[in-house]
């Protein structure tokens, strides 16, 4: 055993890798479990990781237990001034914790977000919106019967992507309730702003957006628009770079996979070492190590 770890140790050992582009993202390690602290109360443990991955080779640089932001800065300072320099990109979800971590620790690093996380956020918007309707309009949740429920996964498909049926489905949601109506194009806004290419395309298509939310009182839309633009700087790392996330998704994927062949891990240490151990073989073809 101590072998193995020797080997897991000297396969995770990240100083030693040139890493241009960061993927910073978090999986959870385990079930939630309680336990009964020592107040008497009964505390809520939820067992994270997070996954480092090198975006260029999608390889996965360390597997970290915890999920705060100060895991990542004690990460990211435990490797040396040569190797933080060498960063030029950091791809994170719409977190703020890791941003902060990843500012204080790689101040030349320009940061990126996930559009993936920018799209969800604006498809939970047209979902409390549709909740809030429901219950305006109806006193009640959405049922079968009602358009708005029935056909609910329309409002956040891509327009383009419907079919001719779904397209006048769709068209029966909207004109039956105008603040649904309104918050889809919002949405659309959204996610035209994220096909941008160019700085210039995409200062037009923000200037849209906020005239779109500043015409609406709804507190969806303004919360979402908050929520952009307190990401802007971010969102114009994404649409100069196109920097996504997806590979560090992919590592998290392969992490989980690996722990449901294992039957579950208890201890992290011994994922983590697992889990290096076995991506290493992978690409030796020795897939007999795991």
């Amino acid at each position: 055993m101590a072998r193995l770890n020797a080997v897991g140790e000297l396969v995770g050992d990240v100083d030693r890798m040139f890493v241009r582009r960061l993927g910073i993202d978090e999986h959870r390690f385990r079930k939630v479990r309680y336990a009964r602290g020592r107040n008497g109360k009964v505390v809520r443990i939820e067992p994270w990781s997070i996954v480092f991955t090198d975006l260029d080779t999608g390889k996965i640089l360390d597997i970290v237990d915890g999920r705060r932001g100060a895991t990542v800065r004690k990460w990211l300072k435990s490797r040396p001034r040569y190797w933080r320099q060498r960063v030029q990109f950091v791809a994170i979800d719409m977190s703020s914790e890791f941003r902060k971590a990843v500012r204080e620790t790689l101040p030349k690093a320009k940061i990126s977000v996930d559009h993936f996380h920018v799209i969800a956020r604006a498809n939970l918007m047209i979902t409390q919106v549709r909740r809030r309707r429901s219950h305006e309009v109806h006193e009640r949740r959405g049922r079968a019967a009602d358009p708005a429920y029935k056909y609910r996964k329309l409002l956040t498909c891509n327009l383009e992507n419907l079919s001719i049926t779904q397209v006048e489905r769709l068209k029966l949601i909207l004109e039956s309730d105008p603040e649904l109506g309104v918050i889809y194009g919002i949405k659309e806004h959204v996610r035209q702003l994220l096909k941008t290419r160019d700085i210039h395309e995409f200062q037009s298509r923000w200037a849209v957006l906020e005239k779109s939310v500043r015409a609406t009182k709804m507190v969806e839309a303004k919360s979402l628009f908050r929520t952009l633009t307190a990401w802007r700087s971010q969102l114009l790392v994404f649409i100069r770079t196109r920097l996504t996330n997806a590979r560090s998704e992919a590592a998290n994927l392969t992490a989980k996979n690996l722990k449901r062949i294992g039957r579950g891990y208890r201890n992290h240490g011994h994922y983590r070492r697992r889990t290096l151990l076995c991506l290493s073989s992978r690409n030796r073809n020795l897939i007999d190590l795991c």
